[in-house]
């Protein structure tokens, strides 16, 4: 992920704006599938944030921290600098501790560095996306029968839950 000019002077800062680093991830899968991969990364990162989002809100740490922990691995998949999961490592150790001072002093940190990537690959162009029709066609091909044990199915969610 590169900082767009005019940002802060770190790569951790919350205030600082940032476009997703696609170069190598293009070669590898191809613009087809770069697409697909940006659709359901957005897709699989909304999830995990409502689950997050509901298991913090009730103080249920170590659904959180599982969440978090799935966000953190999407946010690193798409950078490639380790200073920007910072607040992401430091307020998953909170909620793995069930360290209710640690992960409020580490939850906002942690929440804006989720918004900035969440706004960049949000922001990635339109033609860097699969169309919907595209997307529901590979997600049904690909995940029959996929249903979890608690009827759950993990390309649904409806953010009432902590599985999506």
């Amino acid at each position: 992920m590169r900082k767009q000019a005019g940002c802060g002077s770190e790569p951790h800062e919350a205030s600082a704006q940032w476009t997703l680093d696609l170069a190598e991830l293009r070669v590898l899968y191809g613009e087809s599938d770069l697409r697909l991969l940006l659709t359901v990364a957005l897709d699989e990162f909304d999830c995990q944030q409502l689950a997050f989002d509901a298991a913090f809100e009730r103080k249920q740490w170590a659904p959180a921290a599982e969440a978090l922990h799935r966000l953190t691995g999407t946010v690193a998949f798409f950078i490639g600098d380790e200073r920007a999961l910072d607040p992401l490592f430091r307020l998953e150790r909170g909620l793995r501790r069930g360290d209710a001072i640690e992960a409020a002093r580490a939850i906002a940190r942690a929440r804006a560095a989720l918004v900035a990537f969440r706004v960049a690959l949000a922001a990635e162009p339109a033609n860097a996306r699969v169309k919907t029709k595209e997307r529901h066609a590979y997600t049904v091909d690909s995940r029959a029968g996929d249903d979890l044990a608690d009827g759950s199915h993990p390309d649904r969610c409806d953010g009432a839950t902590e599985r999506c």
